[in-house]
C-alpha cells in the first residue's frame, strides 16, 4: 500500500495518513470493515452523466501526440491534481485561466471531517464538490467528473464534453482528433487498493485514496503519454493497458471538449 500518490501526507489524531493525490498511504483502518469488490460497487462511486449513444466510431491516426503545456499542482495545490489537469487542458484551449483561479471557481462540498480514533466517518461527497482542503492546509480529498464539468462549462458552454462512462477506444479517439482528455486514474497507474468509507447525509460513500487525475496528451499501440500534475513530467508514458484497468476502476471517468 505504500505507493507514492499526489497529495501530501497529513498527521491528525496521532495518527499518519493520507487522502486522495497523496505521497504517503492511508491507515488501513476505515469507519467501515473494508467491504469486497462486488459490494464496492453497490456503494456510493462516481456517478456516471445521463447514458448517451456513443457516436458512430471514426478513425483514429494508430498514434498521436499533443504538446499540453505542463502545469504542476505544487506547492499551492497539493489535494489539487484534478484541477491543475483541468488547467492544462483548458490553457491548450486557448484560456488563459490558473489552476489557483480554478481552485476557487469549483464547487466545494463543506462537510466537516469527522473522525473517531483516527477512522473517518463523516466527510463530503467528491459528486458534489471537492472533498477538504485542496491546499493541504487542513486534509483534503478529491472531486469527481461532474463538478469539474460544470466548471468546464463556464469556459467552454457547449464545446464541454463529458466522456464518463464511455469507452476507453473513444477517449483515445479525442486525443486522436486533437483533444486532451482529464482522466481519473491512481497515483501509480495501477488498480486502487487504499478503499476508505465515510457517511454523507446518511449514504455511504466508498472512495479510493489512491486516487489521482492527469491529462491524457498522447498514445501509440501500446502505450499512452500523460501530463502529470504532481511528479511534473510532461509526456509520461504508461502501460495503455494498465492506465485503462486503473481508469475503469475509478468510475470512466474522463473530460474533454470539442
Amino acid at each position: 500500500m505504500f505507493l507514492r500518490l499526489c497529495r501530501a501526507a497529513a498527521v491528525l489524531s496521532g495518527l499518519l495518513w493520507t487522502a486522495g493525490c497523496s505521497s504517503s498511504p492511508p491507515s488501513a483502518a476505515g469507519p467501515e470493515p473494508l467491504v469486497t469488490q462486488d459490494a464496492k460497487t453497490q456503494q456510493r462511486q462516481p456517478e456516471p452523466p445521463r447514458p448517451a449513444a456513443e457516436p458512430e466510431k471514426k478513425r483514429i491516426p494508430r498514434s498521436r501526440m499533443l504538446d499540453v503545456p505542463l502545469i504542476r499542482q505544487n506547492p499551492e495545490l497539493k489535494y489539487g491534481c484534478e484541477i491543475t489537469s483541468l488547467t492544462m487542458l483548458l490553457n491548450y484551449a486557448g484560456y488563459k485561466v490558473d489552476k489557483l483561479t480554478l481552485a476557487r471557481q469549483v464547487a466545494k462540498d463543506g462537510e466537516p471531517l469527522v473522525e473517531r480514533s483516527g477512522d473517518i466517518r463523516q466527510w463530503g461527497d467528491p459528486n458534489q464538490g471537492f472533498v477538504g482542503d485542496m491546499t493541504g492546509k487542513r486534509k483534503g480529498f478529491a472531486v469527481y467528473h461532474k463538478p469539474l464539468e460544470r466548471l468546464l462549462r463556464r469556459y467552454l458552454g457547449e464545446r464541454t464534453v463529458n466522456l464518463t462512462g464511455q469507452s476507453f477506444e473513444r477517449v483515445l479517439q479525442s486525443v486522436g482528433e486533437g483533444k486532451p482528455v482529464v482522466v481519473w486514474t491512481t497515483g501509480d497507474f495501477a488498480l486502487p487498493t487504499e478503499w476508505e468509507s465515510w457517511y454523507k447525509d446518511g449514504k455511504k460513500i466508498v472512495a479510493p485514496f489512491d486516487e489521482h487525475a492527469v491529462v491524457l496528451v498522447g498514445y501509440d499501440q501500446t502505450h499512452v503519454y500523460v501530463n502529470d500534475p504532481l511528479s511534473g513530467r510532461k509526456n509520461l508514458r504508461v502501460a495503455r493497458s494498465a492506465l485503462q484497468k486503473s481508469w475503469e476502476a475509478l468510475g470512466k471517468q474522463a473530460l474533454t471538449y470539442r
